[in-house]
């Protein structure tokens, strides 16, 4: 999945006036996670086998700058409105043909039909008998 790409108006125009949904921000915030246990798992293999110069102890200032990324990008997330479902069902067709977004896509589309299918349905009142 290449998430630059759906953030770059160079390849993506549409963005150019089109506000952050809250979506990416999860997504942003999950990339940001993967990156932190992957920095800190390096951090680990190099206690146990450091790589020349390269020591644990380099890792320290990186793992603090993507503590303060997790926590920012919490916060942006807690901030947001919220996407309705129009902008939901925007995102998917901008993401539908894209290689490496099929499991996505299909996740999407689940959920927005669970949303389609749970939403109140308007009320219809009794039909009265008619007496003639």
């Amino acid at each position: 999945m290449d998430l630059y790409r759906y953030f770059h108006p160079h390849h993506n125009p549409r963005l150019r006036s089109k506000p952050v949904r809250q979506l990416e921000l999860a997504e942003l915030e999950q990339a940001a996670s993967e990156m932190h246990k992957a920095v800190r798992r390096a951090q680990i293999r190099t206690t146990n086998a450091p790589a020349g110069p390269i020591r644990a102890e380099h890792f320290e200032e990186m793992l603090i700058a993507l503590n303060y990324l997790l926590e920012t990008l919490g916060t942006l997330n807690d901030a947001h409105p919220g996407d309705d479902t129009s902008e939901m069902y925007e995102l998917l067709a901008e993401r539908a043909e894209a290689p490496g977004w099929e499991s996505w896509t299909q996740l999407l589309r689940q959920r927005l039909e669970l949303l389609k299918s749970s939403a109140p349905q308007p009320e219809v009142p009794p039909r009265r008998a008619s007496n003639g």
